[in-house]
């Protein structure tokens, strides 16, 4: 397998153009929360994303394991998602030894840099789930060389959102951090001041993504979407800016600009799909409706959300349900270079 390290920088130069509006469109605009004389409105110029940025592999590996939930119930083995893991980053990776993968994943890598989990916790009933949040953050601690527990933490928009979900410093065995403490109480790290453009109006990134993260695994959650068609890696960023209910139109071009922001896209070493249980027949906020038992681990975000989406119609095939509606947010970040839909899938049964 050819090199698949993701390099950490993104140029800024020529991708995305950020100019202020003039006043005139000051009485048309409204205000951006908490950032008091910001307007919504910006400019964006396009160009392509930077070769560095391009995925070198378009391999997905898909683990199973019959055990990895309960028969009966929605309970997930801890024991046996870790094996699943190591196993899946062993193979993406084709390292003999899990700290070969990482060095791998996160070429690099020195010793007080910190590395954070983008979790998907909007769902309580359908979070990245804490066994496979816990299972990554200690295979990171026991086999980055250099690092400290203290240099990995799980992040989400709030706290509360987190703890509702079971993803705790208690449950992960790390630091759990929202952008805000909650939607009701700002205090935490909050939003950066200064604006980025995504199509034609500024967002604030969270300052967890900005100023504490150097490498960033994304985990996130196979579940359907109404709007956008698929919830998955891509989407999990809409957790990770201040304003995403302004974004629910069109998000086919949202989600695909807003992965290759160099905020997003320079610091992004992993991706990984949580798809022990899902939604598959629901809309994202709905309870878990099937066990596909699996996890995907790629470099490619177009490449694996691509699979879950395909694991997602597996499932309702199951129910006798037709597929649901396609993600064209992927075929956009395919145009922008961010991925392939045309993936390879390597199969592990655990």
């Amino acid at each position: 397998m050819t090199e698949q390290g993701r390099k950490k920088k993104l140029s800024r130069r020529g991708f995305l153009k950020l100019t202020a509006q003039g006043a005139a469109l000051a009485t048309a605009a409204s205000c951006i929360p908490h950032v008091d004389g910001e307007w919504d409105t910006c400019e964006q110029t396009e160009s392509e994303l930077d070769p560095s940025l391009v995925p070198a592999s378009h391999v997905v590996v898909e683990v199973s394991s019959e055990l990895s939930v309960a028969q009966d119930t929605w309970d997930i083995d801890p024991q046996v998602v870790q094996e699943m893991f190591s196993k899946g980053l062993m193979t993406l990776t084709n390292a003999d030894s899990l700290s070969d993968a990482w060095a791998t994943v996160i070429p690099g890598y020195e010793a007080g840099q910190k590395i954070s989990l983008k979790a998907n916790t909007l769902n309580p009933k359908v979070p990245s789930s804490p066994a496979l949040l816990s299972t990554i953050s200690e295979s990171l601690a026991r086999n980055v060389s250099g690092i400290s527990s203290d240099e990995i933490f799980t992040w989400d928009r709030t706290e509360r959102e987190m703890e509702k979900a079971g993803v705790s410093p208690k449950t992960v065995g790390v630091a759990c951090l929202g952008t805000f403490k909650s939607p009701d109480d700002e205090d935490g790290p909050g939003y950066e001041s200064d604006s980025v453009c995504l199509s034609g109006k500024k967002i604030h990134l969270s300052k967890i993504l900005t100023q504490q993260t150097d490498h960033l695994i994304n985990v996130s959650v196979m579940k359907n979407h109404g709007a956008s068609g698929f919830t998955g890696c891509m989407k999990n960023h809409y957790g990770s800016f201040s304003n995403p209910q302004d974004f629910h139109k069109q998000c086919e071009l949202h989600i695909a600009r807003l992965n290759a922001i160099p905020e997003v896209a320079g610091t992004t070493r992993l991706f990984v799909m949580d798809a022990l249980i899902g939604v598959s027949m629901g809309d994202t906020h709905m309870p878990h409706d099937c066990k596909p038992r699996r996890i995907l681990l790629s470099f490619d975000p177009v490449a694996i959300d691509q699979r879950g989406m395909e694991i997602r119609d597996e499932m309702r095939a199951l129910e006798g349900m037709d597929p649901a509606g396609v993600a064209g947010y992927l075929e956009e970040a395919e145009k922008m270079g961010l991925g392939s839909r045309a993936y390879e899938l390597v199969k592990l049964d655990i």
